[in-house]
């Protein structure tokens, strides 16, 4: 490697770094900076050995590795500015950077996982790139890299892990927060390693070339420990080590002046004058450019047409067109598995199940886009998960089904690295008590990638995960929990109903939906059959989101107009459903039910319209009262009313957790009776 080259680029780090740590006080950046002095030889070392295919993934303290990589400097000094000229449009600022194969974010160890998953999505379309992920001593304090490790080792997926133990994690020493040895933690993993202690350029450029040629060829993990030691604080004023030993680090572990003895004076002065005035005249030209337009920035949200698809189709049109082309690898027999239709004793086809119609619409997902892949945990034949739905995938797509070890941000990360490499993921969270683990994932990573990356990724993830109570799993298997997420912005939430076709909905957000969706899913509703069109006692209409997701309105056939709406998802709308009889015939109220899919975003515009034609309002929900999508839905209903004397209503569970014992239980959600009652009070004078 050209010594002139990898000097160049140090200080082409260096100098931006002080420049930064320079101007800070002066307000003309803004947010936080985590510079990386003393640390050049690494990111330098590194990054030299790169492919332009290969990935990068880094962390909070990332300009050393950008510029590295080959970023330009008036870019980067424009996103600490927050100017429409900088990487990002100004909307991430120094921790969040994308540029070609270049991503990084601020969150410790939430990192790992998606660099991990990009690397397999890269195995698997046999690209021949590698992923390399810069950690930071600190990160090793964080569960899910440990649980990526193992995925790592277990899949062989080609990505280098390179930790940079500046032994000091923002104030505290290493010695205080880390046991054992950092190599021992990829051994366990059976993950090889290497550790070097130096500030040289050439030695790491030379052991990282190794490295980074060792993933390639064997297709398999690998880890490099470098042992380094950083000049400047933690971020910008917050570093407690004495002066003493500052100084004493700059004299005897300085990179450039490790490299610059390598070089002719004339030579180390030309490079140094170039790249000063470089950085100063990046700096200059970036306080130039303009701040972005908040009509412009501020979007809320990628186009409505999917990943491509711009036909005029409904859903469920495009859903028939794909059956009539679709040659299931599961035969549909009366057999009692998932898949099996069966028959009446009239020999005709009996409609499918919610359960059946999801299972399929895996399958067909699969054998339609060789992008799909299956995550999670327990899916793989006979067992076929917890609830039987992805049965049988794992028989007929056995490259494309990766049973997970009980890791669910690890896999997750893994799913959300893989969709940002083009992949079409589909990730199954056990029970959905459990997107209590993988909030960090979806909250920090997957909901803001798109926008704060300036809309120049898509996360096209689907997670799926069963919900709901009535079978006695008690207090954390029990759970309602999807209103956690439906303040998210950057996430789709839908859920499932009988009322609609399952197959179709599921569909929909695999194949056409270019945002991460949370697809919530009932146990309840796993057994019951879907809607069928010559239902004797309801009728239904459908409209449809601008995302294309359908919202049902069911009546009784033949009843007075509607003088209550009821507002239900899930299954809920089927205790609504049945209550809403009850009500007609002993209560003559009689009602409109609203069964919407899509949770998030809101789109309320059918529910205020049925509002305005009954004038009351009665939303059912099964997680708790408190805080939750009741409370948003009549708040919205309550902003846009047509009259002050609207009357609204809500129910939900009890405020408590949810019991095992099945009495206990049926108080504690919301039943037929509950409805029954609220519904009458609403209609009182």
């Amino acid at each position: 490697m050209d010594a002139k080259f990898l000097y160049r680029i140090m200080c082409r780090i260096r100098f931006f770094e002080e420049l930064v740590l320079e101007k800070f006080p002066t307000g003309v950046f803004v947010g936080t900076t985590h510079t990386y002095l003393g640390q050049e030889a690494n990111a330098v070392g590194v990054i030299a050995n790169l492919q332009a295919e290969d990935i990068i993934f880094s962390n909070h303290r990332g300009h050393g590795h950008f510029l590295a990589y080959g970023g330009e400097p008036r870019a980067l000094f424009a996103e600490l500015m927050g100017k429409k000229s900088g990487v990002c449009g100004g909307r991430g600022g120094s921790q969040h950077l994308h540029w070609k194969n270049f991503y990084s974010n601020g969150v410790q160890g939430g990192i790992v996982p998606i660099a991990t998953g990009m690397a397999l999505a890269e195995k698997q379309k046999q690209s021949g790139a590698i992923a390399v992920a810069f950690l930071g001593d600190g990160t090793l304090g964080e569960g899910v890299i440990y649980e990526t490790f193992n995925m790592a080792s277990k899949w062989q997926i080609p990505i280098l892990y390179v930790v940079e133990n500046n032994r000091i994690a923002q104030t505290t020493p290493i010695e205080l927060s880390l046991a054992g040895s950092i190599a021992a933690r990829f051994h366990a993993f059976g993950i090889a390693c290497e550790e070097l202690d130096t500030s040289d350029v050439v030695e790491i450029c030379d052991v990282a070339a190794r490295w980074v040629n060792r993933v390639r060829q064997n297709q398999a993990p690998g880890a490099l420990i470098l042992h380094t030691w950083r000049f400047g604080p933690h971020s910008k004023g917050d570093d407690t080590r004495p002066a003493e030993e500052i100084a004493f680090l700059k004299e005897t572990r300085d990179p450039l002046k490790i490299q610059a003895a390598r070089l002719a004076p004339g030579e180390r002065e030309a490079i140094e004058a170039e790249e000063q005035a470089l950085i100063e005249q990046a700096f200059q030209l970036a306080l130039e450019d303009e701040y972005p337009a908040p009509e412009d920035a501020l979007t809320p949200g990628p186009s409505t047409e999917g990943r491509g698809e711009t036909d005029s189709l409904s859903l469920r049109e495009r859903v028939r067109v794909r059956d009539e082309n679709f040659e299931s690898p599961v035969a549909l027999t009366s057999d009692s598995s998932p898949t099996g239709r069966g028959e009446d004793a009239e020999g005709r086809k009996k409609p499918l199940t919610v359960l059946q119609s999801l299972n399929l619409a895996i399958h067909q997902a699969l054998a339609k886009d060789k992008r799909v892949f299956l995550l999670g945990q327990d899916i793989l034949d006979p067992y076929g998960g917890a609830f039987k739905v992805t049965q049988g995938c794992s028989t007929h797509f056995p490259q494309r089904v990766f049973p997970t070890p009980i890791s669910e941000a690890g896999l997750v990360g893994i799913a959300a690295g893989m969709a940002l490499r083009g992949l079409l993921p589909l990730a199954e969270i056990m029970f959905g008590d459990f997107l209590t683990l993988i909030a960090d994932q979806v909250i920090n990573h997957i909901a803001k990638f798109r926008w704060m990356y300036n809309d120049a990724v898509n996360v096209p993830l689907v997670i799926r995960t069963p919900v709901g109570g009535g079978r006695g799993y008690g207090p954390t298997h029990s759970q309602s929990l999807e209103k956690l997420y439906l303040g998210v912005p950057g996430i789709h939430v839908v859920a499932v109903t009988h009322f609609g076709e399952p197959q179709a909905l599921l569909l929909q957000a695999i194949l056409q939906d270019s945002e991460p969706v949370i697809f919530i899913e009932h146990k309840s509703l796993y057994p019951l059959s879907i809607w069928d069109d010559q239902d004797r006692e309801l009728e239904r209409e459908v409209g449809w989101t601008e995302l294309g997701y359908p919202i049902y309105t069911l009546r009784l056939r033949g009843s007075p107009p509607a003088n209550l709406t009821l507002i239900a998802y899930s299954y809920m709308a089927e205790v609504a459903r049945q209550a809403m009889i009850q009500l007609a015939y002993q209560a003559e109220i009689f009602c409109e039910l609203i069964v919407p899919t899509q949770l998030r975003p809101c789109a309320e515009g059918m529910l205020r319209e049925s509002v305005q034609r009954t004038g009351r309002a009665l939303v059912i929900e099964e997680g708790t009262l408190s805080f939750g999508w009741g409370a948003e839905i009549l708040a919205r209903i309550a902003e846009h009313s047509f009259s002050p004397s609207a009357r609204l209503g809500r129910i939900g569970a009890a405020e408590h957790p949810v019991p095992a014992s099945p009495p206990l239980e049926r108080v504690t959600l919301p039943g037929v009776e509950d409805i029954f009652r609220k519904a009458q009070n609403l209609l009182k004078p």
